[in-house]
């Protein structure tokens, strides 16, 4: 394919002086402060953040950063000097959006480009003080970068995910040499390519590659008919499977022994332990920490500063939370705690190589962050920027933990966001919002839908149902599908609310998207007097179908089999498979319903959403739809997320 198209949008986007900007680029049109909740316009909550991504280079001269244009609702790319406060970079437009940066080194950063937000036109690399002279490494195809190995700083592993000369569908993961041009796409050997891995035989995919402390290819994730194997890299294409259960002992990282990965193993009692695995001899370690009820194997490792030994973990308690295991890592987060504000989770996020400058974003349940730098020879610390510099931190809404009891005699979490205008003792107006997945978990801190309806008067309840990830094995992996109990719990939770005279029990509506617009639709189906309302988006509502649909587009196997395994197989128990589907149970659902879908979602069909309106048509039950010609599963692009709060908030005025 020819290369102008993208090389004319590159000069265009990055060759002009007067596309060089500042900070001040992150702030909004002026418009005038609000002083009430209610009058902050929608489309302040669901902007994109002001900066994203910020990194220092290894050196920690330098700053780079993506930052955000709300005119033209795509990001662009920044590089702060931190000696002379210098910025360079460009601004992206209308069309074409930056969507990731990595630094390759000191002076270079590698970057990915999008077109209208979601589709991804390649990878380049340019040198941070001549933001004019791209190289391009690859074009329209959607890449992962892994980064460069220690002994050759010029390559760049990459994996390519979709690729669309081959369908859309993953070619594979390639060593590139970031000095050179592509001559075709990495799947077709571009002359930038160095090598590509091939991976082991009889599997039906790979899922996750694994860079050891040396940053060289060590390990790979497969799965064959739903089921996950690990392959350890010995030389060329040569992989051996290890031995190990990856659900019960859950790989997280390679220890400074490439030999040894740092596993969190599900003890006896179903908590995890973080320990070593050693992948030739199957040993484990001793262990290196645990928790009494948060699953860390969810979290992320965090290495000492050299990137070779292991520093600490990275995970969500009640917030997300960085449990340091070296006395100077703990020194540090304290010295952070204490100079930033008070309530606030304070989370490491780059590091010079030295370790002596530090990025942090400072966050809480009514703020939604703030950048900053810290010099630990200076003892400075240094705002550069708000992530959400146009909502006001005094109008937000606090957040709070409650713990309820399920019919079984489960105990969950749960966040409640309460409106400012709350009173103890007067029952509120409320939206429940069960999160998507479901194997993941809302935790305590900044949501940008709860403080929309909260803004607007709602109480707002998030509950962790069971299967939630993030909990020991009796919350999170034992009823990891049992979908009808998941709706139970949501309910339970409703109760709880409704019993401690919180919620008004009048006046409450459940709103969710993806597997969360699923328990929307149940709760509006087996739930009758219990909402006033229904908001779906994105969802799930015939299991049976959305598996039938996975299995022809031949789209992810894996999750296929592993549906058919784990959730069961829709002919042989085909009950099981209608009970738990409201799609045919329309006939019980007597509240307005409104749902909205991208049309062009391959997570989640769109059809499902059809065929939801169909039946609720017939079944006369009121509803509005709005189906968004170009999204996927979610809303990616600003004018669309305001256009469907701005509907949703009318259909919750006009049903509660």
């Amino acid at each position: 394919m020819s290369t102008d198209l993208t090389r004319r949008t590159l000069r265009w986007l990055f060759a002009l002086p007067s596309l060089i900007i500042g900070l001040q680029a992150t702030e909004p049109p002026a418009l005038p402060a609000p002083t009430n909740p209610a009058d902050i316009p929608v489309e302040y909550f669901f902007r994109s953040a002001a900066v994203a991504g910020a990194a220092l280079n290894p050196a920690g001269t330098h700053v780079g950063m993506r930052v955000y244009d709300a005119k033209h609702d795509s990001y662009g790319l920044i590089f702060l000097n931190l000696a002379s406060r210098a910025i360079t970079g460009s601004r992206g437009d209308s069309t074409y959006n930056i969507f990731s940066f990595n630094w390759a080194g000191d002076d270079r950063v590698v970057f990915t480009v999008t077109h209208d937000v979601r589709f991804a036109r390649g990878l380049y690399a340019m040198n941070r003080d001549d933001p004019k002279k791209i190289t391009t490494l690859n074009e329209y195809e959607a890449v992962d970068v892994l980064g460069s190995p220690r002994s050759r700083p010029e390559n760049l592993f990459v994996l390519v995910r979709q690729s669309w000369r081959h369908s859309h569908k993953p070619t594979g993961l390639f060593e590139i040499d970031l000095r050179k041009n592509f001559r075709n796409n990495f799947g077709d050997f571009g002359r930038n390519v160095v090598r590509s891995f091939n991976p082991p035989p009889g599997i039906d995919g790979v899922m996750h590659w694994w860079r050891d402390r040396q940053g060289e290819i060590a390990y790979l994730l497969a799965y064959h008919k739903g089921v996950r194997k690990l392959f350890r890299h010995e030389t060329d294409d040569r992989w051996t499977a290890v031995q190990i259960n990856v659900e019960h002992d859950a790989p997280m990282a390679i220890d400074s022994d490439p030999a040894v990965l740092l596993v969190g193993h599900r003890n006896g009692q179903g908590l995890r332990e973080l320990r070593r695995f050693n992948t030739i001899d199957g040993s484990l370690g001793p262990v290196l920490h645990t928790d009494e009820k948060y699953d860390f194997s969810v979290g992320s490792i965090r290495f000492s500063t050299d990137d070779r030994d292991l520093s600490g973990l990275l995970y969500a308690r009640q917030a997300p939370e960085q449990v340091w295991f070296r006395d100077e890592d703990a020194a540090l987060q304290q010295t952070l705690d204490r100079l930033l504000p008070p309530e606030r989770v304070n989370l490491i996020t780059s590091r010079s190589r030295d370790g002596q400058r530090v990025l942090v974003v400072g966050s809480s349940d009514r703020h939604p962050g703030s950048l900053y730098l810290f010099d630990r020879g200076s003892k400075k610390l240094t705002q550069l920027a708000d992530l959400a510099p146009w909502l006001p931190e005094r109008l937000m809404a606090p957040v709070r933990l409650m713990t309820f009891q399920t019919r079984d005699g489960l105990k969950l979490d749960g966040y409640v966001t309460l409106p400012l205008s709350h009173q103890e003792g007067r029952p509120a107006p409320m939206v429940v919002l069960p999160h998507g997945g479901p194997w993941v978990r809302d935790v305590w801190g900044y949501d940008a839908q709860s403080q929309f309806f909260a803004s607007r008067g709602y109480l707002v309840f998030r509950p962790n149902y069971r299967g939630s990830s993030g909990y020991d094995a009796a919350i999170s992996q034992a009823p990891r599908m049992e979908f009808r109990t998941m709706h139970d719990d949501v309910t339970d939770g409703v109760h709880a609310l409704i019993d401690a005279k919180i919620a008004d029990p009048a006046r409450i509506a459940i709103l969710g998207s993806s597997f969360g617009g699923y328990l929307a639709m149940c709760g509006a189906a087996f739930e009758p007097g219990l909402y006033k309302c229904a908001v779906s988006i994105a969802g799930v509502f015939d299991w049976a179908e959305f598996m039938e649909e996975d299995r022809d587009l031949n789209s992810n196997t894996y999750r296929y089999e592993w549906f058919r395994r784990e959730l069961g197989d829709p002919e042989k128990d085909r009950e099981k498979f209608v009970a738990m589907s409201p799609l045919h149970s329309v006939a019980k659902i007597k509240v307005p319903v409104f749902v909205a879908h991208g049309k062009e979602d391959t997570n989640a069909d769109t059809d499902q959403s059809r065929r939801l309106v169909k039946a609720l048509k017939d079944a006369g039950v009121p509803y509005e739809a709005l189906f968004i010609p170009g999204e996927a599963h979610g809303f990616a692009e600003l004018k669309h997320r305001i256009d469907l709060y701005t509907r949703i908030e009318a259909f919750l005025k006009r049903n509660l």
